[in-house]
């Protein structure tokens, strides 16, 4: 018995569709069996096959941040009220 099939229509960045479609031509399949995969773990597993959390900036990335913003607040591109709520 044949697979029926629906169509998926989604949007996405052209830049990242490309890139997907590269790396899955890359690794020798379509685009589309790249996605199936990934919705069947994704349904096997009841969520993300992989760890979904926000980045963490090391400590020299949060202190350039602040160094940047800082310098900002003094040139008036930025409020300080703007600093100490991000």
């Amino acid at each position: 018995m044949a697979t029926m099939t629906t169509p998926l229509g989604n949007r996405v960045d052209v830049e990242l569709k490309r890139e997907f479609d590269r790396t899955a031509d890359e690794i020798g399949i379509t685009s589309t069996a790249a996605l199936t995969v990934f919705m069947k773990r994704f349904v096997s597993e009841g969520g993300f096959p992989f760890a979904v959390r926000k980045p963490v900036p090391s400590e020299a990335e949060f202190a350039a941040e602040m160094e940047m913003r800082y310098r900002r607040m003094l040139s008036g591109e930025e409020s300080e009220h703007g600093l100490v709520e991000a």
